[in-house]
């Protein structure tokens, strides 16, 4: 039916060109706006690891078309607070600093044509990424491989974290567990080879295993509604073992450590010897790829609900996006399986074995009031044809996707 066959010419010219300035608007207005006096707080495993020592400094150096894209999401967002998962650390280069300065500051259009968005503080540390542990922990008789690291990498630092605050972080108040021995923490699981009924590692090796994959850290942020704490981590994926499920008991175990911290464990000692001691009254969020679904996915997802059920944690639904059950419903296979609510996903997994799942966070604690949420994870019918193919770069450029929160104090 022609809406506009009633109109004189005018007036009907007048329409569509109202109609189309709308579909216009709503198509760049790919981010509800934040609440005033809200703080948006987000997280995002942006995929800026490379497979080779200083080749990430090399690329932030000379305009990188992916780190491009990364940026380009983070300026639509604009969060006030960011961690970003995945991107590697240096200790020869500040390549968060790299990344904010030449990237989200940077004052020429991004490829959606907006501003500069300045993160200028920024905290980023050593990672048990890539750092030789001088032990067999795949046992297939070498100790040098990158299995063998404290976790996963091919040079230390890879897969690191840093995070990004338009205030100003507290850097040496900042509490680190890099490396809290995983045996430390109470009832750890332990993995166990079912063929033999014994412990995976041996005895000398289980005492000196750290548990966080990168690292666990505690990012005090004054903000205008007062002192955040931002606590920071990027578990392990439950997944690349075996039937010991090795890396699935170590990330069921990373999740169990936050929930430890906020409770001040006597147990916890930080990277200086000091017992933890984290006050019930301190604002916090925890933000991370947590790598763990709470129904989906092959990891064991009582960690996970432990922690978005905890007494500490502010009452909200969670994050969602329309792009995300679109991406459900058009790649099907694994997603056809999955018992959540495909608007609640973050990242785009392969959909012949795992799916997409929810496994990124953002999670305030009870001292505030959540306003709103959301994943970048448009429709395409919502983005204007002259753009559609720039923001499905954006949606190419990791396989996860960013996750926010507008909160306010109660």
């Amino acid at each position: 039916m022609n809406r506009f066959r009633k109109l004189n010419p005018i007036s009907r010219a007048l329409g569509i060109a109202l109609f189309l300035v709308s579909i216009n608007a709503r198509a760049q207005n790919l981010v509800p706006a934040k609440a005033e006096g809200a703080l948006r707080l987000a997280t995002y495993n942006a995929s800026l690891n490379r497979s080779t020592a200083g080749k990430l400094t090399a690329d932030l150096k000379s305009n990188d078309a992916q780190i491009q894209a990364i940026a380009t999401v983070v300026r639509a967002v604009q969060p006030d607070i960011l961690l970003i998962n995945e991107i590697d650390y240096s200790t020869e280069s500040d390549n968060a600093a790299l990344l904010e300065q030449d990237y989200f500051s940077k004052s020429s259009p991004d490829l959606l044509g907006r501003a500069a968005w300045p993160l200028k503080f920024h905290y980023s540390a050593a990672s048990n990424t890539g750092t030789p542990s001088g032990m067999d922990l795949d046992n297939n008789g070498r100790d040098s491989d990158p299995n063998d690291a404290f976790r996963f990498g091919r040079f230390p630092g890879q897969y690191g974290m840093a995070v990004f605050s338009r205030f100003e972080i507290s850097t040496g108040d900042v509490v680190t567990l890099k490396d809290f021995l995983w045996s430390k923490l109470p009832d750890a699981l332990r993995p166990i080879d079912p063929k033999t009924g014994k412990s995976f590692y041996s005895d000398a090796t289980w005492k000196k295993l750290r548990l966080s994959s990168k690292s666990f850290w505690d990012v005090p942020i004054q903000t205008p509604s007062g002192l955040l704490h931002v606590l920071a981590s990027h578990p392990t994926p439950p997944a690349f073992d075996g039937p010991e499920d090795r890396n699935g008991r170590r990330n069921h175990d990373e999740i169990k450590l936050i929930e430890r911290y906020i409770e001040s464990s006597s147990i916890l000692t930080d990277d200086r010897g000091n017992k933890v001691n984290f006050s019930k009254d301190a604002p916090f969020v925890v933000l991370g790829d947590l790598n763990c679904d709470p129904k989906d996915g092959d990891s064991k997802n009582s960690a996970i609900n432990g922690l978005l059920n905890h007494p500490q944690m502010a009452k909200s639904s969670a994050p969602r996006s329309a792009g995300g059950k679109q991406a459900n419903e058009r790649q099907g296979e694994a997603n056809a399986r999955h018992k959540s609510d495909p608007a609640e996903d973050t990242a785009d997994f392969n959909d012949s074995s795992v799916g997409n799942l929810r496994v990124d966070y953002a999670l305030p604690s009870k001292h505030f009031k959540v306003i709103s949420s959301g994943i970048f994870w448009p429709l395409h019918e919502d983005v204007s044809a002259d753009k559609l193919e720039v923001v499905k770069k954006l949606l190419d450029a990791s396989d996860h996707h960013l996750v926010w929160v507008d909160v306010q104090i109660e």
